[in-house]
């Protein structure tokens, strides 16, 4: 029995297949946030103020070991500069001193009014990661207050100050936060990942019946060839456009989510359509039915994008395996139509009209080579 390749085969395949599974699920088995873009904006020109942005900004790490989540702090002038900065997806959060905020520290233990400070959330960047940010930059505030508080406390007591003439109760909280949510994922939150498998899906099978089917279409001359690729891309192309607007309006009908602009999500996903299917024709005109299996691979890799920041996936997986996951650029790409208003051709728009240029390519090469099988079989 052993000396049949297939057993050995199968065992070979089996083992292989236990590790790509598990390598698959490494992203998301533990989890950990290195390095998150936030941004500190102090609009106090007094000593508290400095004092307190420093105080924050200096805190970097939070946990220990491997397990820590890192902070990467960006100093911002003014608000309005870091909300632009927001709409460009560039931080998940920031901490805003605001002006007067020395003077009114000073008021306090007279006036009993806590001093506000504001937390910006940039919810849609990534929603798990942005509700950690909250979580994390409240409690960091909150600490900060209480520390203030003691030692205002110690301040007076030295200072001889009768606390019955101070408003102690003000001084055990004197910093309180205000959240502001922008770009909120409410109501929406996976209009940007419900494109992923559907059109993954219907591009791998279209293209699957396409190639299959030009399979069985006897070929004697380079001219038939020609005709039958280029009948394939256009046949393919329609298939992606019906795909497409079809997705976006099964989406928008059976999800219930709502677009400010309908047909811009809709040309995107045709767009996302047309580039996974060249690439997967492409693929499947080089490989054969080899094709699929890595094109299977593409997508199970490609599923802890859907719910990890890119701050969260282990740095070889990042930097070796996510840059070359085409389904990376319809997440992204959507994600900013969805909740940044942002352009149809966007900067993912763009990387997936290179990913389909890619599989044009592929499918046009393979013209040659299927020309010269073809003559081999001829002069045989």
């Amino acid at each position: 029995m052993f000396k049949n390749k297939f057993y050995i085969f199968s065992l070979i395949v089996g083992l292989v297949l236990a590790l790509i599974l598990v390598v698959a699920q490494f992203p998301t088995a533990r989890p950990v946030a290195k390095n998150i873009p936030i941004a500190m904006v102090n609009e106090d020109q007094g000593p508290m103020g400095q004092k307190v942005a420093k105080q924050l900004t200096d805190i970097t790490k939070l946990g220990t070991g491997s397990q820590a989540t890192t902070i990467k702090w960006t100093t911002k002038p003014t608000e309005q500069s870091i909300k632009r900065a927001m709409d460009q997806e560039k931080y998940y959060g920031a901490i805003i001193i605001p002006k007067n905020f020395s003077q009114n520290m000073q008021m306090v233990s007279k006036n009993g009014q806590p001093v506000k400070v504001e937390v910006l959330i940039n919810q849609a960047k990534n929603a798990t990661l942005a509700n950690n940010v909250q979580v994390m930059l409240t409690g960091m505030v909150s600490k900060m207050s209480a520390g203030m508080g003691q030692m205002m406390l110690q301040q007076l007591q030295q200072n001889e100050v009768p606390l019955q003439a101070v408003n102690t109760e003000s001084l055990t909280n004197p910093v309180v936060t205000k959240v502001d949510v922008r770009h909120s994922v409410k109501e929406k939150n996976s209009a940007s990942s419900a494109y992923f498998q559907p059109l993954w899906m219907a591009s791998l099978f279209a293209t699957f019946l396409v190639f299959t089917a030009g399979k069985t279409i006897k070929v004697e001359r380079q001219r038939q060839l020609w005709q039958l690729r280029l009948g394939q891309i256009g046949f393919l192309t329609g298939t992606a456009a019906i795909v497409g607007l079809a997705t976006t309006w099964l989406v928008t009908y059976i999800l219930s989510y709502t677009y400010d602009d309908f047909w811009k999500m809709a040309c995107f996903s045709m767009i996302a359509a047309a580039a996974f299917m060249f690439i997967m024709f492409g693929l499947e005109m080089w490989l054969g039915f080899a094709a699929l299996p890595v094109i299977a691979l593409l997508m199970l890799f490609s599923a802890p994008l859907m719910q990890l920041a890119p701050e969260m996936i282990p740095a070889v997986y990042h930097d070796w395996l996510l840059p070359w996951l085409p389904i990376r650029f319809l997440l992204d790409g959507a994600k900013s139509i969805v909740y940044y208003q942002g352009d149809l051709f966007n900067v993912n728009t763009f990387k997936l009209i290179s990913v389909g240029v890619v599989g044009l390519v592929l499918i046009l090469l393979s013209i040659s080579k299927d020309w010269w099988q073809v003559k081999r079989h001829f002069e045989k």
